[in-house]
């Protein structure tokens, strides 16, 4: 599979529509302020001029005048109200497009999240593959940090759903996919590749650590077989390392992973027509 960035309409278009929408919604708020001053500067002007007007005539006596009939009051008074309340709707208005904005940017996460995550393990799925390494590898190469790979491969996964059935079958997958989660960090990725083969990416981390982790998660396997729920199966994994370091295309590190992985499934297999 080649690593390609994703295109801009697939992870750009909906954080700009939000970007767009909000600074939108500041527009209008800072506009709708801005109408507020103007509004109650351009009646402090008025009630200055009519109060005050020598002022204005550039007289240096000053007189207070202040003839207003009842129904310039009464309507200056309503006009006031009045914009209060369109001022007051306005902003309300402005609230609730702001968290409808914020709500829809939560449910777009929380089903693009849904989109990458396999129903069966809970691990990601294939299709995070892409978004989730190419990630982690420009990471890498801009912080110069390490980045290693374990390709994990169940075995002799086919007898269970012969022997015990598929929904068996489905059991020992959704249990291998916990124990891989349990053995790596919160910062690591578990993805399934498809079947029963998985692939863990282990950020920052050394070969001695990716080591460790395998056979954490070789420990893992021993325990769950300690109280397997299926009689005469026992539960291991095949599973290769492989160091990314620059030089190689992923592709090209993932295809000796891979190896690595099927070297291993092959002596996992001899042992267990001697045993």
């Amino acid at each position: 599979m080649n690593m390609q960035q994703n295109s801009p309409e697939k992870t750009g278009t909906f954080s700009q529509q939000i970007q767009q929408r909000m600074s939108a919604i500041e527009r209008r708020d800072w506009e709708l302020w801005l109408l507020a001053l103007a509004m109650v500067g351009i009646l402090a002007i008025g009630y200055f001029f009519v109060i005050f007007p020598s002022v204005f005539l550039g007289e240096h006596t000053l007189y207070v005048q202040a003839k207003l009939s009842s129904p310039l009051a009464v309507g200056q008074l309503a006009l006031v109200l009045l914009f209060l309340i369109y001022v007051a709707h306005k902003h309300l208005e402005v609230r609730r497009v702001r968290s409808q904005s914020l709500v829809d940017a939560l449910n777009f996460q929380l089903s693009h999240a849904q989109l990458l995550l396999d129903p069966l393990t809970h691990a990601f799925n294939r299709t995070a593959l892409e978004e989730v390494i190419g990630k982690e590898i420009k990471r890498a190469q801009r912080k110069q940090t390490t980045l290693v790979f374990l390709y994990v491969d169940l075995d002799d996964l086919k007898s269970v759903n012969s022997r015990f059935g598929h929904l068996s079958g489905d059991l020992v997958l959704s249990e291998a996919g916990a124990i891989l989660k349990s053995c790596v960090r919160g910062s690591d990725y578990v993805i399934r590749m498809g079947g029963d083969e998985f692939l863990l990416t282990l950020v920052d981390t050394t070969l001695e650590g990716a080591v460790a982790v395998k056979n954490r998660i070789n420990l893992r396997c021993e325990r769950w077989n300690q109280n397997s729920p299926l009689a005469g199966f026992i539960l291991s994994m095949s599973i290769g390392v492989q160091e990314y370091d620059g030089t190689l295309s992923f592709d090209e590190v993932l295809a000796q992973a891979d190896n690595k992985m099927y070297t291993e499934k092959q002596a996992h297999a001899v042992e267990r027509k001697r045993s």
